[in-house]
């Protein structure tokens, strides 16, 4: 392959790879539109094909139950409350009216790295709509309010007991108990039959958060910087992780549900089933919210258990596990239910999850992600030296055959058939691969793709420092320094690449590379603009010691000798 035609593959794989990143990878994520009433001529079209999709997902009842939300609730003089719950990890604030969180702060985690920053709250929504822990009972043909006013029963450091009941009806007793050193609240809700008629109930649990407006900008929107970090449902079943991007309705999806909730970039808040077996469904949502900016978004997600029959006097119980913190592989696997695939790592997971262990491997030695980002770039790029050298090697050979392949050029420029023939015999004399150059690039990408995951994913590095004025991995240089450092080291690199060619055209496009990826960096996490500096940087060392022929061996042993690098 000619040196002209490797250069224009650099930067047809360097685009392809963004573009390819934010439009199918990771598209900038659209809020959901309100559905739009179909006019008469177009009803019936739209229920044929609801009908159609209703084998794979069904059309879900809201999260309150269909006859609650005009029902009176005979324990509306219940004065009004809120308990605090507390644990090494989390704090709690849990009310009586609905029995549902006002508060779920992280004391270990900040909105920004200001001193007196607040705390983050995973149970934050907009005021008006429903709040996380949700709980719904549909089925009974009872009239169960939407939001219940439970009386508090009992309080503990750790615990509350909260209880509801309509005489003569159905009573609910609903304890949420906070673990020890955990982000994981365990919820219980015992359900009696006061009637004298067999009732079947279908409780379920839900999370919810609310968006704000997302900005309008177009394709590259996503450059803006400080972009809002929208909550999406995500949801485990069948074996695999569902991810619902652009939600504009309820939906009801039964199957072998092990988990569903709401996730952002570094954190989840997941409700998990303590049953197994049929009936299982996870639900998700989403609709305006009123009173709110216009474009606000309500989304919710939860899980749905099997229906439960009770005669007259009977109890049922209905028993979920509640995940709400950071997504850190280890928590998360703790779990025990596979909570770990919710961190996406994209398609090269098998390649991300060592690379995750070896980064926290060196922060465990060096107690900082910058430093230890720098040493995981550079045990990383000796790793991939023998196919970068074999690389070289091919673009140098390359280099020296230019003139040859020139001469053919001109010799048989009217027979293309024979100047093919010529030129795969001169390859094959000078024992050369016109793709070796090219090839090892390809088989790099996804170790790169898996490293990008890693740094662009990790809760290790929101808001960890670097040194100064580098406060956070997560945020873009506040600076722009280390993306103008990658800049000027682009344009070394193109300096000491092998080229044979002096087309002043091509030389120009080549320029606007450097500027590109500037733009790029300008936008994206510190972290990740200090992995690629450190990589491009040992890009450029590593092709000048080549030039040169310099080896690793011979800085080693300290006989760094200036000479002419062999094909």
């Amino acid at each position: 392959m000619k040196s002209s035609h490797r250069t224009l593959l650099a930067v047809a794989l360097s685009a392809g790879f963004f573009i390819l990143w934010y439009t199918v990878i990771n598209p900038p994520k659209k809020p959901a539109t309100q559905p739009v009433q179909a006019p008469a001529a177009e009803k019936a079209q739209a229920e044929a094909e609801s009908v159609a999709a209703a084998e794979q997902k069904q059309t879900a009842k809201p999260m309150e139950a269909v006859a609650s939300s005009l029902a009176a609730d005979p324990q509306s003089k219940v004065p009004l409350s809120t308990v605090t719950l507390k644990n090494e990890l989390v704090e709690l604030e849990i009310t009586n009216d609905g029995g549902t969180l006002v508060d779920w702060r992280t004391l270990d985690y900040t909105q920004t790295t200001e001193k007196g920053s607040p705390l983050i709250d995973l149970a934050s929504v907009e005021a008006g709509f429903r709040r996380p822990l949700d709980f719904t009972i549909e089925g009974t043909g009872m009239a169960i309010p939407e939001r219940p006013r439970y009386e508090v029963a009992s309080v503990e450091e750790n615990k509350v007991v909260l209880s509801w009941r309509s005489p003569g009806e159905i009573s609910i007793v609903k304890t949420i108990e906070l673990e020890k050193d955990r982000y994981v609240a365990d919820v219980t809700v015992e359900i009696t039959n006061e009637s004298e008629r067999a009732i079947s109930a279908e409780p379920a649990l839900g999370w919810t958060a609310t968006n704000e407006p997302k900005k309008k900008g177009g394709f590259f929107s996503f450059l803006k910087r400080g972009q809002v970090d929208n909550r999406l449902p995500v949801f485990f079943s069948d074996g695999k992780v569902h991810r619902e991007k652009d939600v504009d309705e309820s939906v009801s999806v039964p199957g072998s549900v092990y988990w569903s909730g709401i996730e952002s970039r570094y954190f989840i808040s997941a409700i998990i089933p303590r049953v197994q077996g049929e009936g299982l469904a996870a639900f998700y949502g989403a609709e305006g919210v009123e009173g709110a900016k216009p474009g606000t978004q309500g989304v919710w997600a939860g899980v749905r258990l099997p229906s439960m029959p009770m005669a007259p006097g009977q109890k049922a119980s209905a028993a979920f596990t509640v995940y709400s913190g950071p997504k850190d592989i280890h928590r998360l696997k703790a779990m025990g239910v596979r909570l770990d695939k919710a961190i996406d790592y994209g398609w090269f997971t098998v390649i991300a999850i060592p690379i995750l262990y070896m980064l926290k491997f060196f922060y465990g030695i060096i107690h900082n992600y910058g430093i230890a980002i720098i040493l995981l770039t550079i045990v990383v790029k000796l790793i991939l030296h023998p196919i970068n050298v074999k690389s070289l090697k091919s673009m140098k050979a390359m280099q020296q055959l230019q003139p040859r392949l020139k001469e053919l050029q001109a010799k048989y420029k009217g027979d293309k058939q024979k100047l093919n023939q010529e030129t795969m015999q001169l390859f094959r004399t000078h024992k050369v691969n016109p793709m070796g150059g090219c090839l090892p690039m390809i088989l790099q990408l996804p170790i790169y793709i898996a490293l990008y995951k890693v740094l662009w994913s990790s809760i290790e590095l929101y808001h960890a420092p670097f040194f100064w004025f580098y406060k956070d991995l997560s945020a873009p240089d506040p600076y722009m320094i280390t993306p103008i450092l990658l800049g000027v080291f682009m344009v070394f690199q193109q300096r000491v690449m092998p080229s044979a060619s002096a087309d002043p055209a091509q030389k120009k496009m080549m320029m606007l590379m450097p500027v590109m990826f500037t733009v790029f960096m300008l936008f994206l996490p510190v972290g990740l603009v200090l992995y690629i500096l450190v990589n491009t940087f040992m890009s450029v060392t590593q092709q000048y010691m080549y030039n040169k022929g310099i080896g690793l061996m011979d800085i080693v042993r300290g006989r760094a000798k200036f000479r002419t690098a062999k094909a």
